[in-house]
């Protein structure tokens, strides 16, 4: 709920700035048509007010097309480093805090099942399962802080809604733990975090969650 209204907000802000700045470019060009329309011409008044009523309108079509057009040709959300950052922590945060569950539970199971590890002394399998825990962690903090790098990088460039930013991350994301073949391993429990995301997103939607 936090996470929605703080986008919603983020949008609004960024409508009122984009308003803002529309208005003063207009009146920026209001100006100049008028200083343009004294000195080079001597028409009368009526004239010049519907000239510059058609420039201002020009010009809040251009200005409009130029900043929801991007540079790929779609329509996307304004850029904030506050906002990337904030999806980027959020991501290594919720990834890290649920590797270290998956290699808690791995690291336990294979603990209890290896004869080797059964005859080791109590330090030997702490230390095992701590290495194990916080491999774990970092790994999925990674994974899960690009996914949603890439879902905001997605959101800001082409804006294809959450069904789209999802297939996005997750393309990039799991692209990338398939890569290598130490971490296929991983692969089940990368699919579930993003399987758990995508809920999360999708009841939030529905306003269930």
């Amino acid at each position: 709920m936090k996470e929605r209204i703080w986008r919603d907000l983020s949008r609004e802000a960024a409508n009122e700035q984009k308003e803002l700045d529309r208005e003063r470019e207009s009146k920026k060009k209001m100006q100049e048509q008028q200083t343009n329309a004294q000195t080079t011409s001597g028409e009368s008044s009526s004239n010049v007010g519907e000239t510059q009523q058609s420039s201002l309108t020009n010009t809040q079509t251009t200005t409009s097309t130029e900043e929801e057009v991007n540079f790929l040709g779609f329509v996307g959300r304004p850029y904030q480093t506050s906002d990337l950052l904030r999806n980027a922590a959020f991501g290594a945060t919720i990834g890290s805090i649920t590797g270290m569950c998956f290699g808690f539970m791995d690291s336990i199971r294979s603990a209890s099942s290896s004869t080797l590890l059964k005859s080791a002394s109590r330090s030997a399998q702490g230390k095992f399962v701590f290495q194990g825990t916080y491999r774990s962690g970092m790994f999925f903090g990674a994974f899960f802080g690009a996914f949603h790098t890439v879902k905001y990088a997605t959101r800001v460039l082409i804006d294809p809604g959450d069904a789209g930013e999802i297939a996005m991350g997750s393309a990039v994301a799991l692209g990338g733990v398939v890569a290598r073949r130490e971490w296929r391993a991983s692969m089940p429990y990368a699919v579930m975090l993003v399987a758990m995301d995508a809920f999360h997103v999708f009841m939030r939607e529905d306003g269930k969650a």
